[in-house]
């Protein structure tokens, strides 16, 4: 859900192809693609080529074919939907940050914005809590959580949630991340890896 820049760059080089007719464009899965980069590159919300391809989840593939409706005119949607879908709060945001702060210490911009884009992408998946609050608060899913160990926030956990908030996943849609060095629990070293950033593993 997981909460965003050139609009249209490269068309030629990521493979577009009209389809005849409906002006919805064909395309082919590149590895490192995400929906994110999609819809900023198609000029259309993420959430809406989800809809287009009936994707409950934000996990794509290299090698899958898309279809792509663009739409004209939603340069403000577009950096806006995915807050519109999955409302935070003042309190949410501080809430999600305090949480980023406490998992990825040390861990460089891109893993806070990974961890925060976990927390969201459970917001948008119908196996987990419905907002912010409570996925964060979710029973025994969050380390920091059970040990009453949220921080304090820093400007740079805050900016990975806006960050994250406005679209951005490089998780490639992941629902969990732990780190293989300091995890008890080894059940998730059977779900495949979506990614690896920094100490921390993610997967879907």
């Amino acid at each position: 859900m997981f909460k965003k820049v050139s609009i249209i760059t490269g068309i030629t080089a990521i493979g577009l192809a009209i389809t005849g007719g409906t002006g919805a464009s064909a395309h082919t899965v590149k590895e490192g693609d995400t929906l994110w980069k999609l819809g900023q590159s198609y000029n259309v919300p993420f959430q809406e080529i989800k809809k287009e391809n009936g994707l409950t989840g934000n996990l794509i593939y290299p090698g899958q074919n898309l279809k792509v409706q663009p739409v004209k005119g939603i340069s403000d949607e577009k950096t806006t939907a995915a807050s519109e879908q999955i409302k935070a709060t003042p309190e949410d945001k501080k809430l999600l940050a305090s949480l980023v702060e406490a998992e990825a210490m040390g861990e460089s911009f891109e893993g806070k914005v990974a961890v925060a884009s976990v927390v969201l992408n459970r917001v948008d998946d119908g196996g987990f809590p419905d907002s912010i609050r409570d996925v964060i608060y979710d029973k025994g899913q969050f380390q920091p959580v059970m040990e009453n160990n949220l921080k304090k926030p820093s400007p740079e956990s805050e900016k990975a949630v806006d960050k994250a908030l406005s679209g951005y996943d490089n998780t490639n849609g992941s629902l969990f991340f732990y780190n293989k060095k300091t995890a008890v629990s080894r059940w998730l070293d059977t779900k495949p890896a979506s990614t690896v950033i920094g100490n921390h593993t993610f997967s879907k």
